[in-house]
């Protein structure tokens, strides 16, 4: 986590020294989104591939509504609901699901109409989902591997966590560190994969 020793609104030039003693800090200019994070509702993932689930919860979803999915409230993964019945709905995953025991397989099914799919596996998982409300497009000015400093307009607070997405890559969470001048910084959960992001030509 960074450390902070002055008020809320930090500047962003105090912050990025700060972080230059502790992770190098590389120069950029990357178009990405915010998911800012309000409420998690908790759901019980039924069965599951590498590009679906179906999830099971009280909470009531919409077809077309994208929901953000975690099992350990530290890695991501987005995907667009399907269908509903009930308590049950099927979620497409935009981001392969990593989970022992699933495999690459597609069950093509022996019923009349089936339509091809990811292999499924039955499961009876506890997880935790996010609800897109907000998402607002935003410029990643700087990176490090434990963190970044972007524009991201007003209205976001210092200890909100959030979600980024950087092009097509796996969602970072974070945590807003400062705020000031419609710039934050944001404290990541997980190494950022800079080589990835710095030498990438897409």
């Amino acid at each position: 986590m960074f450390r902070t020793r002055v008020a809320d609104n930090l500047l962003g030039e105090d912050f990025e020294t700060r972080e230059k003693r502790r992770h190098r800090r590389h120069k950029v200019r990357l178009a990405a989104s915010l998911h800012p994070i309000d409420v998690y509702q908790d759901v019980v993932i039924n069965d599951a591939s590498r590009s679906g689930l179906m999830g099971e919860s009280d909470i009531e979803v919409e077809v077309g509504q994208t929901l953000f999915v975690s099992l350990d409230e530290l890695t991501f993964v987005s995907g667009t609901v399907r269908w509903t019945k009930g308590r049950q709905f099927g979620l497409d995953l935009d981001d392969p699901l990593n989970l022992p025991g699933l495999a690459p397989e597609t069950d093509h099914g022996s019923e009349i109409g089936h339509k091809p799919r990811a292999d499924r596996v039955k499961l009876d998982l506890p997880a935790r989902v996010h609800f897109e409300q907000s998402t607002r497009p935003v410029t990643i000015r700087d990176l490090s591997r434990h963190g970044m400093a972007m524009e991201a307009g007003e209205g976001l607070l210092k200890g909100q966590q959030v979600l980024v997405r950087i092009r097509d890559r796996p969602l970072i969470p974070g945590r807003i560190q400062w705020n000031g001048g419609g710039r934050i910084g944001i404290s990541s959960n997980a190494e950022v994969p800079l080589l990835q992001l710095l030498y990438s030509d897409d």
